[in-house]
């Protein structure tokens, strides 16, 4: 599947399927907006996010 220039809008992109669907998302080249239940979930995330996938 190839994501380059789409964009995926996940809710509960945190934890679980969510932010497994993020990172699988932005490996094929998507741009990814999480929804989560907090801020301080979705810095989280995001930041393990940036480990994973080479930003640009």
């Amino acid at each position: 599947m190839r994501l380059k220039d789409k964009v995926a809008i996940i809710t509960g992109g945190s934890r679980g399927i969510g932010f497994a669907t993020a990172d699988k998302f932005l490996k094929e080249g998507a741009s990814v907006v999480l929804a989560a239940s907090s801020q301080e979930s979705a810095d989280v995330a995001v930041d393990k996010l940036k480990e994973n996938i080479p930003m640009q």
